[in-house]
């Protein structure tokens, strides 16, 4: 084989081994050495190796990529928007939920597992609170107040037309009483007890009309004073006034022998028989829910999921300022070794690192056969 053709060879050789190696150290020289050389004082040049001279500023750089580039409201939005994404979030809740009620946990059995001991104790102590800081409110704040101030206008004008009504009314059970064989008894001892201490006068007036005659003078003549309009326009008159008396009291002018405690007593009774707190910390969350369970899956669901996205999306910044996530980010890189970085960043990019590697060698073969051309032309 000619002469020539070797130094081609040989000139392509050294070539490929001079671009390959130096691309080889170039990209070790990215990561290695990991900390300066020193000779004596003297710090050798590029030492350390690029990205662990660059360690920091690296760090600060990618949490800013993630802040300003990366995870953005914009970039959230879109993600939260994706139909399908939306579907799986709220299939994956759906299952949970479901799953959780299936359990048919108690309401106490939630709190408990919550850590809230004696919640049914500590409820009953509450509502009993409530009733008595509410009772001692509503006295010091109406206890002075005249009662139209209390009642509503309304109250006020049906009670003002009710009266005639009820003046009706009791004049029909008083004539019905009054007709009675035991209204006639009645009016009997009325007589007689309006009678009986006038000495002679009753003696004469039975001599003269007779017991039972006089009763059954007076009787219809009663009666018919009751059945008369004037009588119930009287008893109108007479309700009317006493009603606009009774509103320019004030509760404790009407009650004035009000008592506190058995009120009080009363309204905890009520209370308790209104919010039954054993029967209510017994039911099963399962129970609770199952007549909604088809809202909970088509709108309660997506409703919260677009509603928190909604709220995640606009508070996204203020979030991340507040948890300093670029912070974070870059507190995480510093903190990665740069062994561990080099791992990272190799395990990503091997294939292209090594293609770079074989480039380098093939560039430099094809400079070593055109210096050989050039050489031998040249000679």
């Amino acid at each position: 084989m000619p002469n020539w053709i070797w130094t081609l060879i040989f000139m392509m050789v050294i070539g490929a081994i001079i671009g390959g190696f130096t691309n080889f150290l170039a990209i070790q020289m990215l990561f290695r050495p990991h900390r300066p050389i020193y000779i004596g004082k003297w710090q050798l040049p590029f030492t350390p190796g690029l990205i662990p001279k660059r360690h920091k500023e690296l760090a600060t750089q990618v949490g800013k990529l993630v802040v300003n580039h990366l995870v953005t409201p914009q970039s959230i939005q879109k993600k939260l928007s994706d139909p399908k994404f939306k579907h799986e979030t709220e299939k994956l809740i759906s299952d949970k939920v479901h799953s959780w009620l299936d359990q048919k946990w108690t309401i106490d059995q939630v709190l408990h597992y919550l850590q809230i001991e004696n919640a049914e104790q500590k409820a009953k102590f509450y509502l009993q609170n409530k009733v008595k800081q509410k009772y001692v409110t509503l006295k010091q704040t109406y206890g002075d107040v005249p009662v139209n101030e209390l009642l509503p206008e309304e109250w006020e004008m049906k009670v003002q037309e009710k009266i005639p009504d009820l003046s009706g009314k009791v004049l029909e059970k008083i004539i019905a009483y009054f007709s009675s064989e035991q209204g006639g008894e009645k009016i009997n001892k009325m007589i007689e007890d309006f009678f009986q201490d006038r000495g002679k006068i009753w003696s004469m007036i039975q001599m003269f009309v007779g017991h039972q005659s006089l009763v059954d003078r007076f009787q219809p003549e009663l009666i018919k004073f009751l059945q008369n309009d004037t009588t119930k326009q009287l008893l109108v008159n007479i309700l009317q006034a006493e009603w606009q008396k009774l509103q320019q009291n004030s509760l404790e002018e009407l009650l004035p022998n009000w008592q506190d405690e058995p009120l009080l007593k009363y309204l905890e009774n009520w209370t308790a028989k209104t919010i039954p707190l054993e029967k209510i910390f017994q039911l099963s969350i399962h129970d609770v829910i199952s007549p909604y369970i088809e809202k909970l899956d088509q709108k309660w669901i997506p409703f919260l999921l677009d509603s928190g996205g909604n709220y995640l999306v606009q508070r996204t910044e203020e979030i991340m300022q507040r948890f300093q996530v670029e912070e974070i980010v870059r507190e995480q890189i510093e903190e990665f070794s740069i062994a561990k970085l080099e791992g990272i960043v190799l395990s990503i990019a091997k294939k292209e690192l090594t293609m770079i590697t074989y480039l380098g060698a093939i560039l430099g073969g094809v400079i070593g056969l055109i210096q050989g051309i050039i050489v031998m032309m040249t000679s």
